[in-house]
């Protein structure tokens, strides 16, 4: 029998016993408001003080002011950079295409220095039209597009519904077949994951990203990591990614492709880790009259990665 002393001394053991199912519901709960401030209140800072010496002009749309550089004469070539990408991933490119070509590259919105006005999807028809409008500023109407990775997506996207403004395009490493992901950007799909993700990306975690991009690392200096890092390091550039990431639907662009009318170049880098080679392979079989270039010891960025192999192709299909 359990006398009076023994049942008070059993007291406080039971209400600690209850209380830590409310210590534990209390922990979460902490742990999900931090989270969720986080990737939805939290910014983080950005580089500030970098002048890039590849910063150019402007063309002010009623979409965006965009910015862009132009070099060279003779007929036009418009370069449109891939995702977390900007013109100066074109830096090798510009100088052997302006030879005999005016060279337009443009930061398209969620890139570089390009701001939007207002509200903007980033979907594929949003970066396609933002496409269409910065060709309206700068006065062309008929041009050769060459677009790497979401870059040629965008520039498929705008020849498949364009064909009277496109002569020829070419697609680097390009998405556009109606394909999962590449696993680089996957995580970047999940809600809050994603925004966490890309609001505590350091440097450090951007080079990391960047070098899969490459089969030749030492290709990736730190001027290529802070050329970019610079402005992707803004807040407004990390939701933008987020916002492309989920966006990008290639249904479309895949049911296109019997349709397009440009004369097509497909170049693709062999040790590509973001796409495989074989859908440079698919893009020829379905693309009428596309032509397919496999570049041996590139990766994703494979005009960057291999400019010695990749100028001349776009050279002479630019020229023919």
């Amino acid at each position: 029998m359990i006398n009076v002393e023994q049942a008070r001394a059993g007291r406080p053991g039971r209400r600690r016993g209850r209380r830590w199912p409310r210590r534990v519901a209390g922990a979460l709960a902490l742990l999900v408001a931090v989270t969720l401030f986080i990737a939805y209140v939290w910014q983080p800072s950005s580089v500030d003080g970098y002048r890039s010496a590849y910063e150019g002009g402007y063309l002010d749309t009623r979409r965006a002011r965009f910015h862009y550089s132009k070099t060279g004469s003779g007929s036009p070539v418009v370069l449109v950079a891939g995702g977390a990408q900007w013109l100066y991933s074109y830096r090798d490119t510009i100088p052997a295409l302006a030879r005999e070509h005016t060279v337009y590259a443009v930061d398209l919105p969620g890139q570089g220095y390009t701001t939007v006005k207002g509200e903007f999807a980033y979907d594929i028809p949003a970066m396609a039209a933002a496409l269409g409008a910065f060709l309206d500023a700068a006065g062309l109407t008929t041009v050769s597009l060459v677009g790497h990775s979401w870059g040629g997506a965008w520039s498929l996207y705008y020849a498949e519904r364009n064909p009277s403004r496109v002569d020829r395009l070419v697609l680097l490493d390009s998405p556009g077949l109606d394909k999962p992901l590449a696993s680089q950007t996957a995580l970047f799909s999940v809600p809050v994951v994603g925004e966490l993700a890309v609001k505590l990306m350091g440097r450090s975690d951007f080079e990391k990203s960047l070098r899969t991009a490459f089969a030749r690392q030492d290709r990736v200096t730190a001027e290529v990591v802070d050329e970019t890092w610079h402005w992707m390091s803004r807040p407004d550039r990390r939701e933008a990614f987020v916002r492309l990431v989920r966006t990008q639907d290639y249904q479309p662009t895949d049911a296109g492709l019997a349709g397009l009318r440009a004369k097509t170049m497909v170049i693709w880098g062999e040790d590509d880790q973001w796409l495989p080679a074989a859908y440079a392979q698919e893009y020829g079989r379905r693309i009428p009259g596309a032509t397919v270039k496999i570049v041996p010891d590139a990766g994703h960025n494979v005009h960057e990665d291999a400019p010695d192999q990749v100028n001349p192709l776009l050279t002479a299909f630019l020229r023919s």
